[in-house]
């Protein structure tokens, strides 16, 4: 199986980065810990209040058990307050 690579670009909302970013490191200091999580870097965009989330999986099972276990579900809860929307981007290594 082949590693999962994601780039996700986040829409905050406006005037909520500050409040969110803490939120969001200390979500991805525990998925850094998950099965297969090979490598997980938060970046704030300089351009605007977006934050981008570089992701790399070991394969996609193991990507795909991250975003239905507990942790990623109570998540899913919080985040609508700071987030507008995002898009996931899915690559291959070449």
């Amino acid at each position: 199986m082949s590693k999962v690579y994601l780039f996700v670009d986040v829409t905050v909302k406006a005037g909520m980065r500050d409040e969110f970013l803490p939120l969001l490191q200390d979500h991805a200091a525990h998925i850094r810990d998950e099965e297969g999580c090979e490598a997980l870097e938060v970046f704030v965009d300089t351009q605007s209040e977006n934050i981008c989330v570089w992701e790399v999986w070991t394969n996609r099972p193991l990507w795909d058990a991250h975003m239905v276990n507990d942790r990623s579900k109570a998540w899913q809860k919080v985040a609508p307050a700071y987030v507008q929307g995002e898009t996931i981007k899915v690559m291959d290594s070449i």
